[in-house]
């Protein structure tokens, strides 16, 4: 078998994997929608920034693994989470759990389903035989011509806090972009990083527990010298005007939406990159 076909088949099965897991956990932000909205609904208004949340994370998650459906209906509730009355609030939060729910239980049983048929069709061990070693190989084989401004792999700092695109994003960065990438769980943490280390490019999920994308944008540009020109690509599922984002962002930030395909994601970061690097 071709080394690229190796490279290809092995990036495919983690993606897999992958999506099975995001699949198994839509179990739990199902439970997170309902109390959220039975929150709500008994008078707690913080209740309406988590069923927010939980909409964004959704819409961006399930759209980048092909389920369509959970996409519009995690949208509409966020989108309707600041304003709206709690009753609806609540159909809407039921609704996507719901829907949430029965992809989380296809996909357990499809799991189920095709370890049997593996256990069913493995064939037998013969005693000292030596197993082949497993392939070190790291899936994908797409790598942009751009390098960093000191040579070798462009530096990227990403962060989400969604576990799921956590991974999503190491895979895509590291292994289909082969950018050197460092990949954390908040603003914050990102925010110390670039005090001590200097990268060609940075990406910020838009909603971040500790603080949105706009405000990262602002926190990482007083930082001063590279990183007050440094390209900060924003991925989001909705758009600025969804968000609220009222003035616009700041010179030097790009916004990318979400689901994103990772060879487009590669694609777009070099790009950003090499856009910033004429402007200068």
């Amino acid at each position: 078998m071709a080394e690229d076909d190796e490279r290809r088949i092995a990036f495919e099965a983690r993606l897999a994997e992958l999506k099975r897991k995001m699949e198994s956990g839509l179990a739990g932000r199902a439970k997170n929608l309902r109390d959220a909205a039975a929150r709500l609904v008994a008078g707690d208004q913080t209740a309406r920034k988590v069923l927010k949340q939980e909409g964004h994370k959704l819409r961006g998650i399930a759209g980048s693994y092909g389920h369509q459906h959970l996409t519009d209906l995690a949208a509409d509730l966020e989108l309707r989470a600041s304003l709206s009355p709690p009753p609806m609030l609540e159909t809407l939060a039921s609704q996507l759990a719901a829907a949430a729910e029965e992809v989380s239980e296809r996909s357990e049983k499809a799991a189920n389903k095709g370890q049997q048929a593996t256990l069913a069709t493995a064939p037998a061990v013969v005693t000292g035989a030596s197993p082949e070693p497993p392939s070190r190989k790291r899936g994908g084989s797409l790598k942009p011509q751009v390098q960093s401004a000191e040579g070798g792999a462009l530096r990227v700092l990403a962060m989400d806090d969604d576990p799921t695109t956590l991974r999503l994003l190491r895979l895509t960065l590291r292994d289909i972009g082969g950018f050197d990438a460092l990949i954390v769980t908040s603003a914050r943490e990102a925010i110390e990083t670039m005090r001590i280390r200097e990268f060609d490019a940075v990406v910020s999920d838009a909603m971040m527990p500790d603080m949105n994308g706009k405000e990262f944008c602002v926190a990482a540009r007083a930082l001063g010298g590279w990183a007050a020109q440094v390209p900060i690509i924003i991925l989001s599922a909705a758009t600025a005007d969804e968000l609220g984002w009222k003035g616009g962002l700041p010179e030097s930030t790009a916004w990318l939406r979400k689901p994103f395909m990772p060879s487009t994601l590669v694609r777009d970061v070099a790009r950003i990159v090499l856009e910033a690097r004429a402007r200068t």
